[in-house]
């Protein structure tokens, strides 16, 4: 956030420390309350272990905060030595007790207490600095308003990663246990002489602490006399209700655990033993609503839910089973959510047979369509690659439910499959009995003659829990309504209320954050979301299922060697399971090993060939590998499959504008337009018509693509190179810097991202930032050096600093690692590199 000088008071005569602020970003109005709030809050203290502050200035480049001058040396650079002695540890840590416990009588919570937060000065006095981002009940009704900055914290991960806790990271309201618990990592790290999670992001952060739960020291030290470990477990406690209930408590409990000390215990702590052991299980976190048990997650495009298969004895495809949304044939919307539940409990018990595969809900209702356009059972079976779809309808007379149900097949003969009534009341019976009447009914069709054997425990006991999972899943059926995903949260919070053990309601809340993730680009979701999937291998790590949720999460982090090795036991437990497939391949292209994916997105396909996601993948896959006559082909069979969907369309006319065969791609990027909305199909129009010189109309194109997908990085480029040939400057430049911010984004969730580190850079480049586009793209070089893409976004940003020699040979590597030529040819900034022998042949090919 800027700098910090030692200076020197005239005045007063005294040493100060100025704390000046020089984040442009910091000099609107939100940031001076922010400053002021630090500075009140702060300045309401005094206390011997919290630095004061004197003043805050305001001068033409920027704020600055006068502070206490405070010598001495953060416990940062103390620790680097190695670890303190126990009785060392513990004084310091008393001491900092004791000033979080002044802090909070007057009600101010730091939240942001690390090493580096920390002096101890030469006399061994510990001194916190920086309550900067503490909250203060006092500015509730502060005049300046800051009380609406407070407000508008809440919800938001604050904090820094590796010394957050877990309510922290949930986005959850912090009190003054959160304090407690910074104070036990800060014990842990000065007896260890190591961090109790070793993680520098908050992601990170969030993976390892619900991942390995709370570290004992007693693991690494078991010399380590057992009230002191006692004392930073409590402390650590992943559970707020678990911790001292504030720092004079813990305070308290560290002179204790002190004055106990014998001579013989007081020892330092290099000489303890250290054992690298497994660290203790998982616990689970209640006290907030990200939390935590079975699994839903729909990471980029794939949901894994329920217990499916583990082998399946019968051909590929044949015991694929697809369950429709179940139809309310009263039409009151109140017996949406009995419809609901409904569905999903069907496709829950079928799952939990080893006979036959269950797809997942969200694929069953994307194939469907939107209400106003929904598809012929007969059509999703065909899409899906189902050997049937289970579809039906629930009446309702009072108590008394009718549930008709039928198998559908793609040949579109819908073969009965029961009349089943219960009552409202006793709802888990007439689930079970529904779920038993289908399995009988598969059982009979050829491929399920070994029969469907069915799991019988219902999800949850408590039928409130279940109703309010059940309506919730209506408004995450409704994304696209807006309000829906937050109601779907409050029922599922709610429903874990009444049932912390509702295993499917954690898990419809991973779907939920997740949903939210995907619609507001927020990386505190994906925490939400990732938290819920952890809890999950706690519950049940031998389930493919599980296993599958894990390694599409490892790939959508950026961590592929963990998410390869998921994969590996998923499909030695699912031989048949073509989403693992799916995602090997995404893998294998993120790091352009191009045949590798392109055997994993065909070993997808043989799996089942009617998928549209597995075609998708292969085409996108060959387009990267520019090998775009397969491409075509590829997109082609995926507009055979989906001939009522804009992306094969859209996809189409991609890979055939590439190929040079323009009026072919703008054709086909009308009907995708007619087919329903699609951004990408108005970004390449828009693509076309820059190409033509007509920036005005690509102007527009990229304008409308942005409605639909405001945060889409690439469309505020692409909007912003048009502005700049309009010579609209200021405006390209502010779509610029709004392209960085959104891939910026992205790049919090999937930090080693190739593709968006080296978008980043070019758009830094536009923006005339060489250095970070220079350091930027030299990263994105590093992560996929083979890439045509990358090195093709590399020649731009070399020739938009004048080193045409490097960007010239760029050119020529990206051309040999796949990237189109008709893309280059078209590429402003290297159609400027005279005499640069790959771009003339390209002149000379006819560009």
């Amino acid at each position: 956030m800027g700098e910090v000088y030692r200076a020197r008071d005239t005045r007063l005569t005294r040493e100060v420390a100025l704390k000046r602020l020089l984040d442009p970003s910091l000099r609107d109005d939100l940031a001076r309350r922010r400053v002021l709030h630090e500075a009140r809050a702060s300045a309401a203290l005094s206390h011997p272990g919290i630095a004061a502050i004197y003043d805050v200035l305001e001068t033409p480049d920027g704020l600055t905060i006068v502070m206490e001058y405070v010598p001495g040396a953060t416990l940062t650079a103390r620790l680097r030595g190695g670890p303190l002695s126990v009785d060392e540890a513990l004084g310091i840590g008393e001491q900092i007790a004791d000033a979080l416990a002044h802090a909070h009588d007057h009600g101010v919570i730091h939240r942001d207490l690390k090493p580096s937060n920390v002096i101890v000065t030469p006399a061994g006095r510990a001194k916190i600095l920086d309550f900067g981002i503490a909250k203060h009940a006092a500015l509730a009704a502060d005049p300046d308003g800051a009380r609406d900055e407070l407000e508008t914290m809440t919800g938001r991960v604050i904090g820094s990663p590796g010394y957050m806790a877990p309510e922290q990271i949930a986005g959850q309201p912090s009190d003054r246990r959160t304090d407690v618990h910074a104070a036990g990592l800060l014990l842990y790290e000065m007896l260890a002489g190591t961090r109790a999670y070793a993680t520098h992001d908050v992601l990170g952060g969030a993976l390892e602490m619900f991942g390995k739960g709370v570290p004992r020291l007693e693991e690494r030290m078991p010399h380590l006399p057992a009230a002191v470990s006692a004392v930073v477990a409590r402390a650590m406690a992943q559970l707020p209700a678990d911790r001292y209930p504030d720092a004079a408590a813990l305070a308290a409990a560290i002179r204790a655990a002190r004055d106990n000390l014998s001579s013989a215990e007081t020892v330092d702590a290099r000489a303890t033993e250290v054992r690298r052991e497994p660290r203790a299980s998982w616990r689970q976190y209640r006290a907030a609503p990200i939390v935590i048990s079975a699994l839903l997650l729909t990471v980029a495009g794939i949901a894994v839910v329920w217990k499916t298969v583990r082998s399946a004895p019968v051909s590929a495809h044949s015991s694929l089973i697809g369950v429709l949304p179940i139809r309310n044939a009263s039409g009151d919307a109140a017996n949406d959510p009995l419809v609901a539940g409904l569905s999903d409990a069907i496709a829950r018990r079928l799952a939990s047979s080893n006979a036959i595969r269950v797809l997942p809900p969200d694929e069953t209702r994307e194939a469907l369509g939107a209400s106003t356009a929904k598809k012929k059972p007969s059509d999703v079976a065909k899409s899906l690659g189902a050997a049937f779809v289970v579809d039906g309808t629930l009446q309702r007379h009072g108590q008394a439910l009718e549930v008709d149900l039928y198998l559908v097949g793609s040949d579109g003969k819908p073969a009965p499959a029961g009349r089943y009534t219960g009552e409202a009341d006793r709802i888990f019976d007439l689930h079970r009995r529904v779920a038993e009447g289908l399995a009988a009914a598969l059982s009979q069709k050829s491929g399920f003659a070994g029969g469907v054997q069915l799991e019988p425990a219902p999800p949850t006991q408590n039928q409130e829990a279940f109703a309010d999972y059940s309506q919730a899943r209506v408004f995450l059926d409704r994304p696209d309504v807006p309000g829906s995903l937050d109601h779907a949260i409050d029922l599922l919070q709610r429903a874990i209320g009444r049932d912390p053990h509702f295993a499917l309601a954690y898990a419809a809340l991973g779907e939920a954050c997740w949903a939210q993730y995907r619609e507001t680009k927020n990386a505190e979701w994906t925490v939400k979301a990732q938290g819920a999937n952890l809890e999950a291998l706690r519950i049940d790590p031998q389930q493919p299922e599980v296993r599958m949720s894990l390694a599409v999460m490892y790939e959508g982090t950026g961590r592929p060697g963990e998410a390869v090795k998921e994969l590996r036991q998923v499909m030695q437990l699912q031989p048949r399971n073509d989403s693992a497939h799916l995602v090997l391949s995404r893998i294998h292209a993120d790091k352009a090993e191009w045949d590798a994916a392109i055997a994993e997105a065909n070993a997808a396909i043989a799996l089942r060939p009617a998928f549209w996601r597995n075609h998708v993948q292969l085409g996108d896959t060959l387009m990267r590998a520019g090998r775009l006559d397969e491409a075509i082909a590829a997109y082609a069979r995926l507009v055979e499959l989906q001939p009522d969907s804009p992306r094969g369309y859209q996809r189409l006319g991609t890979a055939l504008q590439s190929a040079g065969r323009h009026d072919e791609a703008f054709a086909n990027y009308e009907k995708a337009t007619r087919a329903g909305a699609s951004w990408a199909a108005y970004s390449n129009m828009g693509t076309r018509y820059y190409w033509d010189g007509d920036y005005s109309r690509a102007a527009e194109a990229y304008r409308r693509a942005i409605v639909m997908a405001p945060n889409e990085a690439d469309l505020y480029a692409n909007l912003g190179d048009a502005l700049q040939r309009l010579g609209q400057r200021d405006r390209a430049a502010e779509n610029y810097r709004r392209a960085v911010q959104e891939v910026r984004k992205l790049l919090e969730v999937k930090q080693q991202d190739p593709l968006n580190v080296a978008s980043l850079a070019l758009y830094e480049a536009k923006l005339g930032d060489r250095r970070a586009a220079a350091a930027d793209i030299a990263r994105a070089a590093t992560l996929s050096p083979q890439d045509g893409d990358v090195l093709y976004i590399r020649a731009i940003v070399h020739a938009l600093a004048g080193e045409n020699g490097a960007a010239c040979d760029d050119t020529r590597s990206a051309l040999a690692h796949g990237k189109s030529a008709e893309e280059i040819k078209h590429t402003d900034e290297l159609q400027a590199l005279k005499g640069c022998p790959a771009i003339d042949a390209l002149s000379r090919a006819g560009g």
